[in-house]
C-alpha cells in the first residue's frame, strides 16, 4: 500500500465519519440534538431547519473531503480542513467569551484530533513519490 493512498484513507474514514452524522442531524435531528448540547426542537420549521442547515452543510463539507479523497486532490479536501479549524476557533472563542462548561473538553479534543490526522494524511499524499493526477 503505497503513501498516497495510506492518506486517501485516512481522509475517507473521517469523511465517511462525518456524512454518517450529517445524515443522522438529516434523518433524526431530534435523536442527536441533545448530544450536540442544542436541546430539543419542537415544531417542523425548526426540525427543517437542523435538517437543512445543519445536517445538509454537514454532509456537503465532508462529501467534498470524500470526493477528494477518491481523487487525490486536497484542493477538495481543504474545505473539511477549514471546517474543523473553524469548530476549534468556535470553541476556544465561546470558552474565552462565555467561559468553561464541563463538556468543553469532551467537545473540543474530537475536531483536535481529526484536524491531527488529516495533517498526519495530508503529509503522507504530498510526501509521496507515487502522486496521481
Amino acid at each position: 500500500m503505497t503513501k498516497t493512498n495510506i492518506g486517501r484513507g485516512i481522509f475517507g474514514l473521517i469523511a465517511l465519519f462525518f456524512i454518517g452524522n450529517g445524515l443522522i442531524v438529516m434523518l433524526s435531528p431530534t435523536s442527536i440534538l441533545d448530544h450536540m448540547l442544542l436541546g430539543s426542537l419542537e415544531s417542523m420549521a425548526e426540525l427543517s431547519s437542523i435538517r437543512a442547515l445543519l445536517g445538509g452543510a454537514i454532509f456537503a463539507i465532508w462529501a467534498s473531503v470524500l470526493l477528494g479523497a477518491i481523487k487525490a486532490n486536497f484542493d477538495y479536501i481543504l474545505v473539511g480542513v477549514i471546517s474543523l479549524v473553524a469548530a476549534i476557533f468556535g470553541r476556544l472563542v465561546g470558552y474565552i467569551v462565555d467561559g468553561s462548561f464541563p463538556e468543553f473538553v469532551f467537545m473540543t479534543v474530537p475536531p483536535v484530533v481529526m484536524l491531527a490526522l488529516m495533517v498526519i494524511a495530508q503529509k503522507l499524499m504530498a510526501g509521496s513519490t507515487d502522486r496521481q493526477t
